[in-house]
């Protein structure tokens, strides 16, 4: 991951460069790969391309412009100011560079190749996605509505699960406003962007950590416990720890989760209680349920 620089100019730069480099992969490869190959994807991509496919004659950039404001107001009366301010700066970066790059004309691929095309969408969609996701942006796409809907209406469901649910809606739309073939693209891009995001967020997958978080009162504690316990869908483990240079005791919480998960108890605790103290340490292997079974002598 990039590290956090300490100067201001540092972290000028740094979040700069975050907002750039995600607003430029996710952008260039609209114009230059999925238009011109006749392709499509979910998520905001995916219905700029219904909309645009209806009226021809709209922009592009000015369709996805107009949908991005709309969401970032929703989002902004729905959960408030502290929101939507990392999903403005990507929000605005995003059709800014998608209206210059219409004014270009080239293609990445010289011939139509669909194939071709849809892994390319998905490796530039996963690296506009994972850098923004480790600067903590949003492109004010379904992953905000989703935010949104989980907030107001359905609690019980997990973000993920709800954006899930959307891209699916609109890449099964677009198999009956273009083919179906062009749907089962669509999945493609789907599945190679999930692999880079992860790649980039945690570098690697199928491994387990424990978490350890001192929140810094009980308000906190009990807040990350439910977020863990009722969104991540994970146990929590707690004690009563003290520290000898204060002498106070507190509770420490124990999360046993993959890299992936980490970073998103982290962003909410980051969110909830931003002078907690956390480490991680890295698991070679866990037994018992939810994990590998212990009664398997080959799970070592």
């Amino acid at each position: 991951m990039l590290r956090s620089p300490k100067t201001k100019w540092g972290k000028f730069l740094r979040e700069a460069l975050i907002v750039l480099v995600s607003a430029f992969f996710g952008s260039s490869v609209q114009i230059f790969v999925m238009i011109p190959n006749g392709m499509t994807s979910g998520g905001m991509p995916g219905v700029c391309r219904l909309i645009t496919h209806f009226f021809p004659g709209l922009s592009y950039s000015l369709v996805y412009y107009t949908l991005s404001m709309v969401i970032i107001i929703i989002a902004y009366f729905a959960m408030g100011k502290g929101e939507v301010k990392r999903i403005i700066a990507l929000g605005f970066a995003y059709p800014i560079m998608l209206f210059v790059f219409e004014h270009i004309d080239y293609e990445f691929l010289k011939s139509p190749d669909p194939f071709l095309a849809a892994l390319l969408i998905g490796v530039f969609y996963g690296v506009a996605t994972g850098v923004g996701y480790i600067g903590g942006y949003s492109s004010g796409g379904t992953d905000t509505l989703a935010r949104v809907l989980k907030f107001r209406f359905f609690n019980h469901l997990r973000t993920g699960d709800i954006q899930m649910a959307m891209d699916v809606t609109i890449i099964i739309i677009s198999a009956f406003v273009f083919d179906t073939n062009i749907a089962m693209y669509a999945i493609i891009t789907a599945v190679v962007a999930a692999y880079v995001i992860s790649a980039i967020t945690v570098g690697y997958s199928g491994k387990h950590i424990q978490l350890d978080i001192i929140p810094s009162g009980k308000d906190a504690s009990d807040a990350i416990t439910e977020f863990v316990l009722n969104e991540m869908k994970h146990a929590v483990t707690s004690h009563v720890s003290r520290g000898e240079y204060s002498k106070q005791e507190r509770r420490t919480l124990s999360i046993i989760c993959t890299p992936a998960e980490s970073i998103k108890i982290k962003k909410f605790v980051a969110d909830v209680d931003p002078k907690a103290f956390a480490t991680v340490m890295p698991v070679s292997n866990v037994w018992g349920a939810g994990f590998s079974d212990i009664r398997e002598v080959d799970n070592i």
